[in-house]
């Protein structure tokens, strides 16, 4: 099974690919976003469902007690529902999940820094929000191997088994 990761921000969608088989996510670009234009978004998004036969998709979204924290998780929820109903409307069936990306973003700066990219050049070029995408996704199949949710918005609770 292949799944895209999708690191949602209000500026722009970072993007992670992975084959279930091989169990190791890869970041895939990052779109940036328009004010208020979320079909721009969610064609882009189908375009790479279709161009790389996704079957899954793993929607990023912040959990946390914060104000903004909140506000980005309603919106990024918001998106994802969006999504999941163009996605039905052009006939794909994929699988969605929704996943804790709270650390995905501070995981792939310090990722970045380890590599010698500036904190500046990744945000500007999108590499952060890739890189969010793929930790947020190497989250997910890690958990999906060893059969513990660690997918807190999934509404399952983790297995101590």
């Amino acid at each position: 099974m292949k799944f895209l990761a999708i690191d949602y921000g209000a500026r722009r969608l970072g993007f992670a690919i992975a084959d279930e088989a091989n169990g190791l996510a890869l970041p895939h670009g990052s779109h940036a976003r328009r004010v208020n234009d979320n079909r721009g978004d969610i064609e882009a998004i189908i375009s790479l469902v279709k161009a790389h036969e996704i079957s899954g998709i793993v929607m990023g979204e912040p959990i946390s007690n914060s104000d903004s924290s909140q506000q980005t998780s309603s919106a990024a929820r918001n998106f994802a529902a969006k999504l999941e109903v163009a996605v039905n409307e052009a006939g794909l069936n994929l699988e969605f999940h929704r996943a804790d990306e709270r650390y995905s973003s501070a995981l792939a700066a310090r990722g970045l820094r380890a590599t010698g990219v500036s904190t500046k050049r990744a945000r500007d070029e999108g590499l952060l929000d890739a890189g969010a995408a793929a930790a947020l996704l190497q989250t997910f199949l890690d958990a999906r191997q060893t059969g513990i949710s660690q997918i807190a918005t999934d509404g399952v609770e983790p297995s101590n088994s």
